[in-house]
């Protein structure tokens, strides 16, 4: 059993068989962990369904940062001269990456459109075109520039996927270096998205 920040709990795994698309539409934690978050070089994903973050326990972002709008405590920042709103648990991440990426500016200012008119913060959603809570609603994702950035829904024809970005390597680094993942890391891309998921990159966390 896995106790939760708000005292429930909750089986690690709950016996059950499930496809790729079970899993994103019921998962248990240990399903959260069956695909491995893997940071380092860019490089195309190839292998189906290859989406390691993607598959999302909501009982644990409820316990987290809220179950309900209401409770998802978000405050105003300042990310990059831009105003924000994110989940006051998370604002000092994204100051902490915020300083990375202005020492990235500083070496590579033409990186700069990458980082400016970003596409959101909090939005108490649904990710598109499921009935799926998107992360966004917890105050604990970003998403860059729409257009320097690509997503798998958007391509045409949609099928079959193929992969595609043209973020730079350095701003993902400093994502990940503060316990963000990257949606470039899926084979369902989303190369604007970064999500604050430090479970996934915390060796202690990974399966033997």
């Amino acid at each position: 059993m896995a106790r939760l920040p708000d005292g429930k709990s909750y089986p690690f795994d709950d016996g059950r068989a499930k496809s790729f698309e079970e899993k994103l539409e019921a998962a248990d934690l240990e399903d959260t962990f069956s695909i491995p978050y893997r940071t380092g070089p860019i490089a195309p994903v190839t292998r189906e369904n290859e989406d390691p973050g993607r598959i999302r326990f909501d009982p644990l972002f409820h316990a987290a940062y809220g179950a309900t709008q209401e409770q998802v405590d978000v405050v105003d920042i300042t990310f990059l001269g831009q105003k924000l709103k994110v989940h006051r648990k998370v604002a000092p991440v994204f100051s902490r990456v915020e300083k990375r990426l202005e020492a990235v500016l500083k070496q590579e200012p033409s990186l700069r459109p990458y980082l400016t008119k970003v596409g959101g913060t909090f939005n108490w959603r649904n990710i598109a075109n499921t009935n799926r809570q998107s992360a966004h609603s917890y105050g604990v994702s970003i998403d860059l520039n729409v257009t320097r950035s690509h997503y798998w829904e958007w391509a045409k024809p949609k099928h079959p996927v193929k992969w595609a970005n043209q973020i730079p390597q350095v701003i993902v680094d400093a994502f990940e270096a503060e316990g963000f993942i990257w949606g470039g890391r899926w084979y369902h891309y989303d190369t604007m998205h970064f999500e604050y998921r430090p479970e996934l990159l915390d060796p202690a966390c990974r399966a033997e």
